[in-house]
């Protein structure tokens, strides 16, 4: 019997791999291309054979699909099809490999629809989170709780993935002090290696960035992950799972639920405020912030129908109307401001679509 495939240290290789599992299950290209799309993921969290492949892991790639289903990145169809993948992958890595790695059921982190609710961290949990690894970090002396802190604010204040807040490079930080702009590329762990620009605008960005790498210096790494080179993929998947446990804690603990991913919303909500009221001398709420605000005015607590259903059921006033008022602006320019904006906060997050940001800031 042949020896089984297993490594894809490479896209070549991923590619190869891709079509032998698929082949394995008597399956077409069209699966091997989504096959290799998962194993692409699956080595951005520091994998590179199958034998390595286990359950912990296995959430992670769960997790980073459901995050892409969830921003509008992917529809729910293909984040289905991305689960099967990952069967298939499981599959032949149980069967190759000796191991008894559990398969995934799409429908336990998935709804099959998407309600575009208010998934941002409020100030109120974002300090308590804060404070909760402040108390971690003395207790213990561990100054990962220190570099989670200093991540989440980068988070927060510059609109960061989790990822690319603990492998921003100290290179970056240093030419963002210079420059005020923070010029993040592959070195940063941005997604798809892709580069993209945010301009440091507050005294808080500079002190934050300044903190963050006199703490980098003091470490002596390349990034709060504690590596010491940016390809150091293990350093930033070990440094996840010690962040995950602590977000796990803090939500349990405190009965305050908490993600990482829900900082960007609030960085993108707030910048939207911001927007508006550069281009027009008023801030306005952003759509899911607005509404959100209507429903706690009459007690609305979440339950027995999704958010948009109960802003349509409470006759609650509408985003235009509400923007109208406060601006005196028509319909016309409400909607072109809208977009203009929603096209600048979609590329400094990291997005090329528009329709992306609905996730961050609802549907107005």
């Amino acid at each position: 019997m042949p020896k089984p495939m297993g490594t894809f240290k490479n896209n070549t290789k991923a590619s190869i791999l891709s079509r032998e599992i698929s082949h394995f299950h008597n399956r077409g290209e069209a699966i091997a291309g989504k096959i290799q799309t998962v194993l692409n993921s699956i080595r951005e969290v520091g994998i590179r054979h199958l034998k390595e492949l286990n359950q912990e892991k296995v959430q992670e790639i769960v997790q980073e699909i459901a995050e892409r289903v969830e921003n509008g990145e992917i529809k729910p169809n293909t984040g289905a099809t991305y689960i099967s993948a990952l069967n298939e992958i499981i599959d032949y890595t149980n069967y190759h490999f000796n191991k008894e790695i559990e398969q995934i059921h799409y429908s336990d982190y998935f709804s099959k629809s998407i309600d575009y609710a208010d998934k941002s961290i409020s100030n109120e949990v974002h300090e308590n989170f804060q404070n909760f690894l402040e108390q971690k970090f003395e207790q213990t002396g561990d100054e990962r709780f220190q570099a989670l802190q200093y991540a989440t604010e980068l988070q927060r204040e510059f609109g960061l993935r989790f990822r690319e807040s603990v492998g921003l490079n100290q290179e970056t930080i240093s030419r963002a002090l210079e420059t005020n702009k923070l010029e993040l590329g592959r070195e940063d762990w941005t997604k798809n290696a892709r580069e993209r620009e945010i301009e440091v605008r507050t005294e808080s960005q500079r002190e934050l960035l300044q903190e963050v790498k006199n703490f980098l210096e003091n470490q002596n790494t390349t990034n709060l992950a504690g590596a010491q080179d940016w390809k150091s993929y293990s350093e930033i998947a070990s440094f996840r799972s010690f962040a995950d446990y602590q977000r796990q804690e803090f939500s349990s603990s405190a009965g305050e639920q908490y993600n990482f991913h829900g900082e960007r919303h609030a960085w993108a909500q707030e910048r939207y405020s911001e927007l508006w009221q550069e281009k027009t001398g008023v801030s306005i709420q952003a759509p899911i912030q607005y509404y959100s605000s209507e429903l706690e005015k009459i007690g609305w607590n979440g339950e027995d129908m999704k958010f948009y259903e109960a802003v349509r059921e409470h006759e609650i006033k509408s985003w235009f109307e509400y923007t109208k008022e406060e601006t005196g602006l028509d319909i016309k320019e409400i909607k072109e401001i809208d977009k203009e904006i929603r096209q600048e906060i979609s590329e400094q997050l990291g997005h090329s679509r528009i329709d992306i940001t609905n996730t961050y800031l609802g549907h107005a």
